[in-house]
């Protein structure tokens, strides 16, 4: 029997590779099964890691200006001659800020806009751009700035480079040239770019904002739209926008970039469907499987396109809700928690867990096989 193994990562507790590995590892223990690595993600964090292995690609590192504007070493991936896999949380993540300094007054997306550069630098025309686990709401006017853009306050003072600059800015000055780039915005998420649903006040207080900002972030979100719609004739409010605090629709609108579904990226870049010719099976999963998982999620995308091709596919979460939604596009559909648990035990027993969940899965297809 040949198996793809193709999870996303496990939020906190296990990569994506790891569980792929684990997989494998389980598995080929039994007689005839065959598995194949295929690690995935849908623009989150930790998709890098899972396109550079699930494609074979490289990385290349350099250093940049983090989210507090202090220098980080982040990587790109490469991806053939032509491609650049670009991660925001590598340059501009929640995870390099430490919780007591997290204020997306003060953090900015600027070392992603110099990893953009880099990637010009390589070569590359084709940036593939990753915006989960950001750290901030700054429109993306912090990269913008990197790229060459002016923004501007009403005194004609440039304001700066972060969330500090999106509540102050007046006006936009476009750089007198840009390099010739075709990016894909990569996201997990369809909110727009203003309103209940917006970048600021669904993400803003994940990453420190206080509620008595949120006017004045929402104030500056919709003067870059107007900026934009006055600079380009586009409207940056639109279905995806929202993500990472704004910087896709800002990227839409300045740099003609498309805001995509991140799991449908991934699964072209590392030529899923080709995989699945040849397929019996496909395992995927990712921390926690509920009714989310339905709007662009990796595991609800692997079903999709697992499904068209007639192969069954098994999901593996830790944690599972919302069955009666789900099941529909499962063939199978576990939770590896046993019993009720707090947070911190659950990921602390993330891989015994998980090993024992697919040891019965192995032990169940055996049974069928003989």
């Amino acid at each position: 029997m040949k198996i793809l193994a193709a999870p996303n990562s496990f939020k906190e507790s296990l990569n994506a590779i790891q569980i792929a590995e684990i997989i494998a590892d389980v598995l080929e223990r039994y007689p005839g099964f065959t598995v194949f690595k295929l690690p995935v993600g849908d623009g989150g964090d930790g998709t890098l890691d899972a396109v550079v292995f699930s494609a074979k690609g490289e990385f290349k590192k350099f250093w940049v200006h983090g989210p507090l504007l202090e220098k980080v070493e982040a990587r790109i991936g490469i991806l053939g001659k032509s491609t650049a896999f670009i991660e925001m949380a590598e340059a501009s993540g929640l995870k390099l800020v430490p919780p007591e300094r997290r204020n997306p007054l003060y953090t900015s997306t600027y070392g992603t806009g110099e990893l953009i550069l880099k990637a010009v630098e390589l070569g590359i025309n084709e940036i593939i751009l990753g915006v989960g686990g950001s750290a901030t709401v700054d429109g993306g006017i912090g990269a913008l700035t990197a790229l060459g853009f002016k923004f501007i306050d009403a005194e004609g003072n440039e304001v700066p480079p972060n969330g500090e600059g999106l509540v102050k800015f007046s006006r936009i000055i476009p750089p007198k040239s840009l390099p010739d780039l075709n990016i894909k915005i990569a996201v997990d998420v369809m909110n727009p770019l203003l309103g209940e649903s917006g970048a600021v006040r669904v993400y803003g207080p994940q990453k420190g904002l206080k509620p008595e900002m949120f006017e004045a972030f929402e104030n500056g979100l919709r003067r870059l739209r107007e900026e934009i719609y006055r600079l380009t004739g586009k409207d940056i409010d639109v279905e995806g926008a929202g993500a990472a605090g704004g910087i896709a629709g800002s990227f839409y609108g300045l740099l003609n970039a498309s805001i995509e579904s991140g799991i449908e990226l991934v699964l072209q870049i590392i030529e899923f469907d080709k995989f699945l010719q040849d397929a019996d099976l496909v395992i995927t999963g990712e921390g926690r499987i509920d009714y989310q998982t339905l709007f662009g999620k990796a595991p609800i995308g692997v079903a999709k396109h697992a499904k068209n091709a007639g192969v069954p596919v098994i999901a593996i979460a830790g944690e599972v809700k919302d069955d009666d939604a789900l099941i529909d596009h499962f063939n199978g559909l576990f939770s590896i928690v046993r019993g009720p648990v707090d947070l911190e035990s659950a990921i602390k027993n993330a891989k015994s867990n998980l090993e024992k969940t697919v040891m019965s899965i192995g032990k169940l297809l055996i049974s069928f096989k003989s």
